[in-house]
């Protein structure tokens, strides 16, 4: 939508000035109601409290029995505790009564807990004699039970207005019974290509012509901040027919133009707009790429005229396009996530321009490194297919050497799909997963004296939804630190605490930059991330998460809990395990 009392603008402007015009002339749209199965990618109009608790009644953590833990309090290895098992209970099922003192509840996991019972034994940890089982160590209250409401209590808000809803929110919005969500409308976005010397892909070339490409590339873009692209036949280099196509895209919320905006003779889009009643808020920007790039409101419609080479087409859609369509589709984060990085090769460059390049951003054990990638012309096409960045030099910015640091806008989420840089140069980066009470944290603190005597610094990661200082004594950090890590960071939804420093909502490669010089990063947590993984099992101790993602190089465990085609570990094998992780640095 656009805001009516947004102020004049003259006809040129800079980078920043042409963003900060363009979000002044945007509001988020409409809101509407959408099915559940419809809501992925969509942006929460609303906060969503919980009706109800989630889950509404304690559950089993595993297969086994439910007790009374005061049952079992006294119970020894040479006197065990001797228990009546009354039933059995199963998912889905409820126990009639409550567990009274000297009864025992067969349960498996995620089967209501039944009244009066406050723990769960592992059928691993049980001697059964006809309706009676023996219980040789006592167990806390609470052991192997997942209370009620432990993801979310009634009446609590579980997702703000303005979250991106993925797959992990719509399966807790169904467990808390939410069939429909309010969310603001996807932008309707057209786009147009212009040119005489364009040809559709499948067509044969003859000399002068060029497959059209960018109106491929860009509804692409506009897919992903959430709108719903649509591409209008190329337009010929006609006042006409291109003012035609131009009066059919105004129907959207949001047209992007590409060629003709510039001041050639047959640049003919700024005339056609202005015959379809757009009003330009600037023409041309100071950037390179990208500098005759225009915008416009035609009514309620946001017009965008881009470049017609590919480079600057693209770049200019990055840096003034997406942040609009992003706002139209009422996200929180409108632009990609910025850096600063080090450059590792030298740059020749003149001051005085705003400058964009392609680049690929790589991590080592000293921060973020970047390299401008080669063919940086604007008509190029394989920079932009295989950047994963995009530096910015600012206008006074000159030549550049290896070590100085740049800005750089992050073009993809490398934690989870650039794994090979981080193994790059002389660190490597090493998860150890599994089930909560697994065993992770201290197979790292056995790992790390163990990796150390082969000559290897070791810093330690540790992931978790509760930050806290990791100095603190008996933290999981703190025993990492203990044991010898060279750093210990702790890092969650709020951000990443090291020791000496803070930062806020990081990707996991800025987590491991902040992990500092070392060798190798053990890292707790992580398990959907593409690094290289330990997973460790444990004899009585279910899975409460998600498989991990691959790849996983070894399984450290206290049972036959292998697989065929993977080395597998005992508790008594750190040594071994060890040499196996030194291979990958």
């Amino acid at each position: 939508m656009i805001d009516r009392a947004a102020p004049a603008t003259p006809r040129s402007t800079t980078v920043g000035e042409a963003i900060a015009r363009i979000l002044a002339a945007v509001r988020p749209l409409p809101l509407e109601e959408v099915r559940l199965e419809e809501a992925a990618g969509r942006v929460l109009a609303a906060p969503v409290v919980a009706a109800e608790d989630l889950w509404p009644f304690p559950r089993a953590a595993m297969d086994g029995v439910a007790v009374r833990a005061g049952d079992v309090a006294q119970a020894r290895a040479s006197v065990p505790a001797t228990l009546r098992v009354v039933g059995s209970v199963y998912s889905g099922q409820v126990w009639p009564g409550p567990l009274r003192p000297g009864e025992a509840l067969r349960i498996a996991t995620g089967a209501p807990v039944p009244e009066g019972a406050d723990a769960v034994i592992p059928q691993e940890l049980l001697e059964w004699t006809a309706d009676q089982v023996l219980v040789r160590q006592p167990v806390p209250c609470g052991r192997h039970v997942f209370p009620a409401g432990e993801d979310a209590r009634a009446g609590e808000t579980v997702l703000d207005a303005g979250h991106l809803l993925r797959g992990g929110d719509l399966s807790l919005l169904a467990a808390l019974g939410c069939s429909r969500v309010t969310v603001f409308r996807q932008p309707a976005v057209a786009v147009l290509a212009t040119g005489d010397e364009l040809v559709p892909p499948s067509a044969g070339l003859r000399p002068g012509q060029v497959r059209e490409s960018n109106s491929y590339g860009l509804a692409a873009e506009i897919a992903a901040v959430g709108g719903l692209p649509r591409r209008i036949q190329a337009a010929r280099d006609d006042g006409s027919d291109l003012e035609a196509r131009i009066r059919d895209g105004l129907g959207a919320d949001a047209l992007v133009i590409t060629g003709g905006v510039s001041v050639g003779e047959r640049d003919l889009v700024r005339a056609a707009l202005e015959r379809a009643g757009a009003i330009f808020g600037f023409v041309g920007v100071s950037m390179k790429p990208g500098a005759p790039v225009a915008f416009a409101t035609a009514g309620r419609t946001l017009v965008f005229a881009l470049p017609g080479t590919p480079g600057a087409a693209r770049i200019a859609f990055e840096m003034l396009v997406r942040p609009a369509l992003s706002t139209l589709a009422g996200r929180r984060q409108t632009r990609r996530p910025v850096v600063q990085a080090v450059l590792d090769s030298p740059l020749q460059v003149v001051p005085g321009r705003h400058r964009f390049l392609w680049a690929r951003v790589t991590l080592d054990s000293s921060g973020i490194h970047v390299i401008p990638l080669q063919g940086q012309g604007t008509a190029t096409l394989r920079s932009a297919s295989q950047a994963n960045a995009l530096m910015e030099l600012l206008p006074e910015e000159g030549p550049l050497v290896p070590g100085d640091e740049v800005r750089v806008h992050l073009l993809d989420d490398l934690s989870s799909t650039e794994p090979a840089p981080i193994m790059r140069r002389s660190r490597a980066a090493v998860c150890v997963v599994g089930a909560r009470d697994s065993g992770k944290t201290t197979l790292i603190e056995r790992l790390i004296p163990a990796l150390r005597s082969r000559g290897l610094s070791v810093a330690a990661v540790k992931h978790h939804v509760h930050l806290d200082e990791p100095e603190r004594a008996g933290t999981d950090t703190a025993r990492f630190a203990s044991a010898g890590a060279t750093q210990t960071v702790l890092a969650g939804p709020g951000g990443i605490i090291r020791r000496g420093a803070q930062a806020v909502d990081p990707p996991l490669i800025e987590v491991l930059a902040a992990a500092g010089p070392a060798d190798l990063v053990l890292v707790e947590g992580y398990s959907q991330s593409h690094l290289p993984k330990i997973l460790v099992r444990r004899a009585g101790v279910a899975a409460d998460r998600p498989d991990p993602a691959g790849p996983i190089v070894a399984i450290v465990t206290d049972h036959d809990g292998g697989r065929g085609d993977l080395p597998v570990f005992g508790w008594d094998q750190i040594d071994r395990l060890a040499v196996l992780i030194a291979g990958l640095t």
